[in-house]
């Protein structure tokens, strides 16, 4: 039979377990609200852009909208060979929603530009090799006379490592990692933050 002191003992080592589970949950679980968890904003800004970045996909809610920002409106819509496609333009929405949840709001910015536009004061990555998990990588449309390719926008996302970025995918609508390396766009530039 348990004494009450080994009781209240055993009820602080059951509390404390409970606390270090619910720390440990909110940590490695990517935000699927409006919040952000305090932990990550004291953290360097390239490591939470490359976290929020990865924890996207999987964040992403059906009706297009990220880290509570609506990504998809009637401007990012467009049509190929009678398919509809929802998302097709909203990188800079995807890109603007990643901010959001990594502390470091930029506003729901609508346009590649002004992405560019806010990060300014960044310095300015201008060769591919030199990129880093965090860096916002910045493509421009690639005209082949091979490959007809469909875009015809710059288009941007967030650098994740090993050759690897996140950013809206233009034919399914929603964030997902891909190559730097790309068939229909150009690797322009990147800005690090500072």
């Amino acid at each position: 039979m348990a004494t009450p002191g080994n009781r209240l003992t055993v009820m602080r080592c059951l509390g404390a377990v409970a606390s270090a589970a619910l720390i440990m949950i909110s940590v490695h679980t990517p935000a699927a609200s409006n919040d952000v968890l305090p932990l990550q904003c004291g953290q360097p800004l390239a490591l939470r852009l490359t976290q929020a970045a990865l924890a996207s996909p999987a964040a992403v809610q059906r009706d297009g909208s990220l880290y509570g920002v609506q990504r998809w409106n009637s401007s990012t819509g467009a049509s190929y060979l009678g398919l509809q496609f929802p998302g097709l333009l909203s990188c800079a929405y995807t890109v603007s929603a990643i901010f959001r949840t990594a502390c470091h709001p930029i506003g729901n910015l609508a346009s590649v530009s002004a992405v560019d536009a806010a990060l300014s004061r960044w310095p300015m990555v201008m060769k591919i090799e030199d990129l880093r998990p965090g860096d916002v990588v910045f493509w421009r449309p690639r005209h082949t006379g091979i490959v007809r390719c469909p875009n015809t926008h710059w288009h941007v996302g967030i650098a994740v490592g090993d050759g690897r970025t996140v950013d809206n995918d233009w034919w399914s609508g929603k964030p997902e990692e891909h190559s730097v390396s790309r068939l229909c766009s150009t690797f322009a530039y990147a800005r690090r933050a500072p």
